[in-house]
């Protein structure tokens, strides 16, 4: 497999080569140099907590109820 650098130094990469990385659109990659080749390596994003947390949308269904004093004093047991 071949590929040509335009003239902004950008490479198309093979349907191959990206369905075996498994990227797509948006997909964040790095490169490494390594005695006159090029290694090209998918980048795992790791998911930050915080941000995640943050994210949440919580969608309430139905309605509210009364807690009764019971159940509230059961959660501190």
């Amino acid at each position: 497999m071949t590929s040509v650098l335009d003239q902004k130094r950008r490479v198309v990469l093979p349907r191959d080569v990206m369905e075996e990385l498994g990227l797509g659109e948006g997909s964040e990659v790095e490169f490494e140099g390594r005695k006159g080749e090029v290694v090209l390596r998918k980048v795992e994003k790791k998911e930050d907590p915080l941000l995640r947390v943050m994210s949440w949308n919580p969608r309430r269904r139905g309605k509210v109820r009364p807690v009764k004093e019971s159940e509230i004093k059961e959660v501190w047991r």
